[in-house]
């Protein structure tokens, strides 16, 4: 209630209660009320020092919550990290070992993260460090990833042309052991048995009957199924591919053509005598980047005894 005022009159000579103005009434009014707002906002002010606002929790909470999750992701990415390691080093050692690659350093596994810093607007925001360096770990796992994948490719890559390569090398005999008769020549210097003059042979003769089946001695491409002028009669040569090539002469008939792909021990031809050959047999080469080599070095289908056996056997009787 507000201070009441008076003021003498003159003319009753008495004291009466003077009436305020209409602007002293307003000014009253707005001082009061400007004070009452200013009591409110300093209340307000003193609570939200003293306690979190509804929202302020919420953002204390949601804030905690974030760092957790943080925490939580740089422990599985360590994890992982650990785990990739691992198969690091696993590719390194055993992996690329087995087919001769050249190992990865670990320049390269762990490179390609550098240059521009991606993430340096994170410094200045609140828990902006700790986001970084999860960020950066994130980077360098996913480009160790990245390697590594490229690494199983040619790995992958590298297994399959080994398999390819152990199917294509001339491994077997191109005569059945049931169906040989014997070998008459071996690979090396020998009489001619036609001019009786010494020179190089450069395959092995596995006599046999006439049609006896030929097989091929390893996976490859047919690149000559002809009858030759040079001597060897009907022959096919087979490219192997890995710089291997085998040459079959002297056939009685010819069972593939040019351009056809064989698979080791699969029949592509009869043992004949055409050409230039004195009885039925076949001959049989082994090129390695076009040069002769000894086949008997690459009969991996019979033991060390078995290859004695057949040494001593053989009779050196020269039909080509």
């Amino acid at each position: 209630m507000g201070t009441k005022r008076f003021q003498f009159n003159t003319e009753t000579l008495q004291y009466e209660q003077r009436s305020a103005s209409w602007f002293q009434r307003v000014g009253r009014i707005t001082l009061k009320t400007v004070l009452s707002i200013g009591m409110g906002f300093g209340l307000m002010l003193a609570y939200s020092l003293v306690f979190d606002t509804p929202r302020t929790q919420n953002l204390k909470r949601s804030r905690e919550e974030m760092l957790q999750q943080v925490a939580m992701l740089q422990d599985l990415v360590q994890s992982a990290s650990s785990q990739i390691g691992i198969i690091e080093r696993r590719d390194n050692q055993v992996y690329r070992s087995i087919f001769e690659a050249d190992t990865i350093p670990q320049s390269v596994r762990h490179g390609g993260v550098g240059g521009v810093d991606r993430y340096a607007d994170l410094a200045d925001v609140p828990d902006g460090v700790q986001i970084k360096h999860l960020m950066e770990n994130l980077d360098q796992l996913q480009w160790r990833t990245y390697v590594q994948s490229k690494s199983f490719d040619e790995v992958a890559r590298l297994a399959f042309e080994k398999d390819q390569m152990l199917h294509a090398i001339p491994a077997v005999q191109p005569v059945s052991v049931k169906e040989l008769v014997r070998i008459s020549s071996l690979f090396g210097g020998r009489r001619d048995p036609i001019t009786g003059q010494g020179r190089m042979h450069a395959g092995v003769d596995f006599v046999g009957k006439t049609d006896t089946p030929i097989h091929a001695t390893g996976d490859g491409i047919v690149i000559v199924a002809t009858n030759s002028f040079n001597g060897y009669g009907n022959q096919v040569i087979v490219d192997h591919g890995f710089g291997y090539k085998t040459r079959y002469a002297h056939m009685n008939r010819i069972l593939v053509h040019e351009g056809e792909k064989v698979k080791r021990g699969q029949v592509i031809g009869a043992m004949g005598s055409t050409g230039r050959s004195t009885g039925t047999h076949l001959h049989y080469e082994v090129l390695v980047k076009n040069k002769p080599v000894n086949p008997l070095l690459y009969f991996n289908d019979m033991d060390e005894e078995e290859y004695e056996q057949m040494l001593a056997h053989a009779e050196m009787q020269d039909l080509d």
